[in-house]
């Protein structure tokens, strides 16, 4: 309701009662109340209950009306507060927010635990929302955003979704970011540093990463070795291949996977002492051991491994040495693979 109108038509009114009362009667009415005497003009006594009215109705006007300011501006504050609770929602780092209206806590609770990833793109009307979905978007599809920028880098936890796949998005386009991570590991989340070392074995050669070999998984090294086969130069020496084999849990295959990358990263000489030594160790390694000896045609050598291991049962590597008698011109990879040396060893 439009207060000062109903305030404009009201006085008229009274104005209007009170002439008409007057000239109707211009006398006066005694009245005598509580001991007091009044004598007041009949057209007063006429429009003092309507002035009492409207001095009532104001009043409640006002009452209410002021409840309702405050009110909205509730609202309006726990609105702001819920739209900061969507938007570390969005950027996947929900946060405590404290709402006034009971209408809204259950929601403003949800969002405190909750996270947002919409399954399309959208468009919204607030411009930090907006912001916020464009950040989740970019960074879902393997952009890198800079948080420095958006002033975020120190608002987003390391353990924040966000945060890590747009680290991980960051090592295909900073070349200096993989040195940042590995030399302070303990500032960034664990998955980020697993895929730095992915990324060193899917795209670096080892000489600079040495060091870090030990923290590989066998999931990276076989990386590595599958490049060292497909004919790539990533510095994998003798050095590199002790450490692998001291610090990692090696089965037959993963000695073969190893042994075969040897032949084109070291001289046969190399290769022989290396394996000859895994073996004496590790029976794992025997089958990667006779594997060189048969690739580096080394008859006799694998004679007297034969020999010296008559418990063993190397089915296939026995049925080459056997062809390779009669048939020298046969390489191994010509009528098996090797990855299914170890199956009946």
């Amino acid at each position: 309701m439009r207060v000062g109108l109903y305030l404009f038509a009201s006085i008229t009114l009274l104005m209007i009662v009170a002439v008409l009362a007057f000239l109707a009667n211009q006398g006066n009415y005694d009245v005598n109340l509580f001991g007091l005497h009044l004598s007041l003009p009949v057209a007063v006594w006429v429009i003092l209950p309507m002035a009492i009215l409207l001095i009532l109705s104001v009043l409640h006007m006002f009452y209410y009306s002021t409840k309702n300011f405050f009110l909205l501006r509730k609202w309006h504050k726990d609105a702001l507060t819920l739209e900061e609770a969507l938007y570390w929602s969005i950027l996947q780092e929900p946060k405590e927010q404290n709402i006034g209206i009971s209408d809204m806590q259950d929601i403003a609770e949800l969002l405190s635990k909750s996270t947002l990833s919409p399954s399309a793109e959208i468009l919204a009307s607030n411009p930090r929302l907006n912001e916020a979905l464009e950040i989740l978007t970019k960074i879902n599809n393997g952009e890198y955003v800079d948080l420095k920028t958006k002033k975020l880098s120190k608002q987003l936890s390391t353990s924040n979704p966000l945060t890590i796949k747009n680290s991980i998005n960051r090592l295909a386009v900073d070349s200096k970011f993989t040195d940042d991570v590995l030399n302070s590991q303990n500032n960034h989340d664990e998955k980020v540093v697993k895929a730095t070392l992915t990324h060193v074995a899917k795209t670096q050669t080892l000489d600079k990463y040495k060091k870090y070999i030990p923290q590989m998984s066998m999931e990276q090294i076989g990386i590595i070795l599958s490049r060292v086969q497909n004919g790539e130069n990533v510095s994998l020496d003798e050095d590199i291949i002790k450490q692998v084999v001291n610090n990692l849990s090696f089965e037959c295959q993963d000695y073969v996977k190893l042994a075969s990358a040897s032949t084109k990263a070291l001289s046969p000489k190399v290769s022989l002492s290396l394996f000859n030594s895994f073996q004496q160790k590790d029976e794992k390694a025997e089958i990667a051991y006779l594997y060189l000896l048969l690739e580096y045609e080394m008859m006799e050598q694998v004679k007297e491994f034969l020999d010296a291991n008559p418990e063993n049962d190397f089915k296939k590597l026995k049925l080459f040495y056997e062809l390779k008698q009669t048939h020298s011109t046969y390489k191994l990879q010509d009528i098996m693979d090797i990855d299914s040396l170890c199956d009946d060893a």
